[in-house]
């Protein structure tokens, strides 16, 4: 029983941590980017732009009119594509409120994120020793939940920004904006899922201390 219980667990770890780290690439590689320019004291000009933003974009229909032409790196042959996401520079610098926005983001998902994950562990570590319904894991099953849900509603209205911002600055004929993209699902389902097990926790350990209490 507890062999099959740890298995899950650490499937639903790793999930959580891949996709952790898959939201957080973004920030590292645009700060290690930053850094490095910095260090080779780089002007503005000589780099990319300090102001970016990720737009999804789906072909209203895959004709030739819609498709870009890229080139095959081991054969040479040009060949048509039709790009879905896209980095769009929005020109100029990051400014400051943005820049507030973007590090409270960033600092807000990392908190909430580290916090789900310890609650987790905590709960699989008692879940382990054989204290399972108890008022202890249900906080921790909660806290897991709503730091989750939190961080993915977090990372869905930073996806939104960014794809507002980068449709005032690009727009493709023949392509329509996708803005579904921007919703963190796994984070949202991964949180409400854990909620429902704490009050299915809930719901057991009331009906035990009822049927203690009746004996």
């Amino acid at each position: 029983m507890k062999k099959k219980l740890n298995l899950f667990c650490v499937l639903i770890f790793v999930v959580i941590i891949c996709d952790v780290a898959s939201m957080s690439n973004v920030f590292i590689t645009g700060f290690s980017s930053g850094m490095r320019d910095g260090a080779q004291n780089r002007s503005i000009t000589e780099t990319a732009p300090c102001n970016y933003s990720y737009i999804t974009l789906v072909p209203r229909e895959m004709t030739r009119a819609t498709a870009q032409t890229v080139t095959d790196k081991a054969s040479g042959k040009a060949l048509q594509a039709w790009p879905t996401q896209l980095i769009v520079p929005t020109g100029g610098r990051m400014n400051v409120f943005a820049a507030i926005f973007k590090m409270a983001y960033t600092l807000a998902f990392g908190v909430l994120a580290l916090a789900a994950l310890v609650s987790f562990v905590c709960f699989v570590r008692n879940a382990n020793r054989d204290d399972i319904f108890t008022r202890k894991n249900i906080k921790l099953l909660r806290a897991t939940g709503w730091c989750l849900f939190a961080a993915g509603v977090i990372v869905t209205a930073d996806g939104f920004y960014d794809i507002h911002t980068a449709k005032q600055a690009l727009s493709l004929s023949g392509y329509a904006v996708d803005y579904g993209s921007a919703a963190d699902f796994t984070n949202i389902i991964f949180g409400l899922f854990s909620l429902v097990i704490a009050e299915a926790f809930a719901i057991g350990l009331k009906m035990k201390e009822e049927q203690e209490l009746t004996i």
